[in-house]
């Protein structure tokens, strides 16, 4: 059962990675999305305790994301605040869960230096925005950050999407090899 279970959860996580990537502007999706990766994430907690908390935070952040895309808030300084916090939830939110990739990776005796690298790429394209809005970057310089996010966002989730498989495979063989 515990195969399956892993199984099935792997792919509510990368079927959340895939709505992410195909639909990041539609707030309903995202819900959806962020709700498939907790439901997987939570299903994996006895895996990892890293799968736990990425489950958390993706509740947060289908609170932000209801919060900050629904027109109840109307546009304003809230609405701002809500999407960089959703922007920083996020990244900790695919942190987390490359973490618990690379905890079960360690577990099967397989090296988890491909998280490490993932996770670069998931982080640097979650921190530019942020960081650009902080640091309140020139219009030359932001129209940079904006294109360089448009396309390390995407291989983000693309990289969240494969790993997810990755450790699945890892997961059913070490569930295997316990029976």
């Amino acid at each position: 059962m515990s195969m399956m279970k892993g199984y099935y959860a792997s792919f509510l996580i990368a079927g959340g990675a895939v709505l992410m990537l195909v639909q990041p502007d539609n707030w309903m999706l995202q819900v959806v999305a962020y709700g498939l990766i907790s439901g997987g994430a939570l299903l994996l907690q006895t895996a990892s305790r890293w799968y736990f908390r990425a489950s958390i935070a993706a509740d947060a952040m289908i609170l932000l994301t209801i919060l900050g895309g629904t027109p109840v808030l109307g546009p304003g300084l809230i609405h701002i605040i809500l999407s960089y916090a959703g922007d920083a939830v996020r990244w900790i939110m695919g942190c987390l869960l490359f973490c618990a990739f690379g905890a079960v990776m360690r577990v099967a005796d397989r090296s988890a230096a491909p998280e490490w690298v993932l996770l670069a790429v998931w982080s640097v394209g979650c921190i530019l925005p942020i960081l650009s809005a902080v640091m309140g970057v020139n219009a030359a310089l932001l129209e940079q950050v904006t294109s360089l996010t448009a396309v390390l966002q995407p291989l983000g989730c693309i990289a969240l999407l494969l790993d997810a498989f990755r450790a699945q495979k890892e997961y059913i063989r070490l569930e295997v090899d316990k029976t």
